[in-house]
């Protein structure tokens, strides 16, 4: 039971303004007071900006969630996110300031202060701005978070000694914005495992304003001794990485572009480099699978990987070239793997950046190649430029061949003299002409009977053929691309995009990388199930698993549940992704008759089209609140 604060006169004060006003078409104007200059309630400690309201909620005595969010956001649907919220100029205005700034709010009181540290500060003006409005549809897909293969629904977690403590010395158990990191599940200060709250996340009363409550909570995962001991090892020495790097007053944000130059380094040390600089991947993703492993054990990370062949898949991302809207977790179990804590990442990070990093984006030095490449440039520039010298002897000048030469040269604008042996000047000038329309390049080697070799020579040095080639083949690649996309978007009109999305990950990665606005605006199903074609994705499998494990959590609830019945949010409690499938259970018949069944013959298949533009479903209540 929470308690309450002893200024009674206050407390009525707020509670009368709460109450007393009929918060739909408020007029901003006369908006009631709903703090004083000196708030009844001020932040305590790391908590969020959903545990401050949730607070305010039992504080005022409200009388429903609705109103609270009326008072506080100005609509009964706006600011209950309790991970990315909406409506925060709104609860400024509303709180007179003083809670801080709607900026300040947004980055340190909300998840987003944990993307933050791995995004641009365009990118975080952005989810700021969207934060402060009255939605924030799609801000969760320009974080990447929609696509990183974790789950997106960021769970409440808490700790039982926190809670314990907290309410001993505050009056309050809170929610703790660190507890709520993804990957975090062990309380870095108690050495405990955190409990997630079986609401709010999965859906169960979305709108709900709480605070952690032991009966709210459910229980750790049963495991053997020896893989608990080995699961919280790991788990700790992740939240204490977290909560370092997070924190850290020297690296205030990270620079995506380069940290995959830090982890090479970190495997150079460790001589898992091979001789010629090349990535040994087939033998360090056997290693790194085996550091994963004991994670995988928390449902979160399942999309770690799962044998050294999904290993190697995403370390050639990781370790071979900078990707955009990577999450911050794959980034820290990098971490983790290769320097184990951050003292040693953080030395790492000096000994390959520049004097000072307070207070500076993460930059670090050329290699000691990359910096000797970048002499020998400017060598052969002034060469020929200053000295006027010719291609090949600038090229001999500094020591590289003639080829590389004209390629430099090429770079810098001046056209080379040519002594063509194999490519005529009318060939070379009708394969210039293909090349300029996006011929491939195997394609063009083919069809002048060249090597792909000569082909990129001729790319590398024409003045700007290069540059034009890249762009058309782009240009194509996008045009089907989309075509694909929208053909997806059209032929399963009854499915929403996290399915579609699944049919061609590939398509749907590749548009995101290249091409996200266009696949932001483009990725909104049309509501017609009745042009739904037969899909390739494996709805058998699908039905089988999901029939099983309704039946295991029949078997895991009945003693729980006693005499009360069981509803259809209890499953999805226990099984997650059950609720995401609801809309297609007309593709998964056992998975149906297995609903139907738990739920007593009280769910009867309906033959009717959904108005909403959902397929065939049982008439079942989604929304349990």
């Amino acid at each position: 039971m929470h308690a309450i604060s002893n200024r009674e006169q206050q407390h009525r004060h707020l509670n009368k303004s709460l109450n007393s006003s009929n918060f739909s078409g408020v007029d901003m104007a006369s908006t009631p007071h709903l703090f004083s200059e000196s708030p009844l309630l001020t932040w305590i400690g790391d908590e969020t900006l959903f545990s401050l309201v949730s607070r305010y909620h039992y504080f005022s005595g409200s009388r429903s969630n609705d109103a609270t969010s009326m008072a506080l956001f100005g609509h009964s649907r706006r600011g209950y996110q309790h991970d990315l919220p909406a409506g925060i100029d709104e609860f400024c205005h509303r709180t007179e300031g003083l809670f801080g700034t709607a900026s300040e709010i947004c980055t340190q009181r909300t998840l987003l202060c944990y993307y933050s540290k791995f995004i641009n500060s365009e990118d975080e003006l952005a989810a700021v701005s969207a934060m402060r409005s009255t939605t924030v549809t799609g801000l969760k897909y320009r974080l990447g978070i929609l696509t990183s293969r974790f789950r997106a629904h960021h769970p409440l977690k808490a700790c039982r000694r926190c809670m314990a403590e907290d309410l001993a010395t505050t009056g309050w158990s809170y929610w703790h914005i660190e507890h709520q990191f993804p990957g975090i599940w062990v309380c870095a200060k108690h050495g405990q495992f955190l409990l997630e709250s079986k609401v709010k996340s999965n859906g169960v009363e979305r709108f709900l304003w709480h605070l952690p409550k032991a009966d709210n909570l459910l229980p750790a995962p049963q495991l053997a001794p020896v893989a608990i001991n080995e699961l919280m090892k790991n788990l700790t020495r992740l939240a204490l990485l977290t909560s370092d790097v997070m924190g850290s007053k020297e690296i205030v944000r990270m620079d995506l572009s380069y940290l995959h130059i830090l982890y090479q380094a970190e495997l150079r040390r460790r001589n898992l480099l091979l001789s010629n600089e090349r990535l040994p991947l087939s033998k360090i993703a056997a290693e790194f699978e085996a550091h994963v492993r004991p994670f995988r054990m928390v449902h979160e990370f399942a999309a770690l990987p799962g044998n050294p062949d999904q290993a190697y898949s995403q370390l050639s991302r990781y370790l071979r070239h900078p990707r955009a809207g990577t999450h911050p977790l794959r980034h820290l179990i990098m971490i983790d793997w290769l320097f184990g804590d951050y003292k040693k990442f953080l030395e790492a990070c000096r000994a390959g950046m520049s004097p000072s990093i307070s207070n500076t984006t993460l930059q670090y030095t050329a290699s000691a190649s990359e910096t000797k490449e970048d002499s020998r440039k400017a060598e052969f520039s002034a060469a020929i430029q200053q000295d006027q010298l010719s291609v090949s002897g600038a090229a001999k000048k500094v020591g590289i061949d003639v080829a590389t030469g004209m390629a430099w040269a090429t770079k810098l604008g001046i056209k080379c003299d040519r002594r063509p042996k194999k490519l005529m000047p009318t060939r070379r000038a009708f394969l210039i002409e293909e090349l300029q329309l996006g011929i491939d390049k195997a394609e063009a080697a083919a069809r002048y009977q060249i090597s792909v070799g000569t082909v990129t020579h001729v790319l590398r040095t024409e003045v700007g053929l290069h540059a034009a080639w890249k762009k058309i083949r782009l240009e194509s690649a996008l045009n089907s691309a989309r075509k694909r996309w929208a053909n997806l978007i059209s032929e399963n009109a009854g499915l929403g995009v996290k399915f579609i999305r699944k049919l061609e990950p590939a398509l749907y990665a590749w548009l995101y990388r290249n091409d996200r606005h266009w696949l932001s605006e483009n990725s909104n199903p049309r509501s017609h199930p009745e042009s739904s074609r037969v899909l390739r994705a494996p709805w058998d499998e699908r039905d089988t698993a999901l029939s099983s494990a309704i039946a295991n959590a029949i078997l895991k609830l009945a003693p729980r549940l006693g005499n009360r019945s069981l509803r259809l949010w209890h499953l999805y409690q226990e099984i997650p992704e059950l609720r995401a499938k609801l809309s297609a259970l007309h593709r998964l018949p056992r998975t149906a008759v297995a609903i139907d069944r738990a739920l007593g013959g009280k769910a009867k298949p309906s033959n009717d089209q959904a108005s909403d533009g959902q397929a065939k479903q049982l008439r079942i209540d989604l929304d349990p609140t």
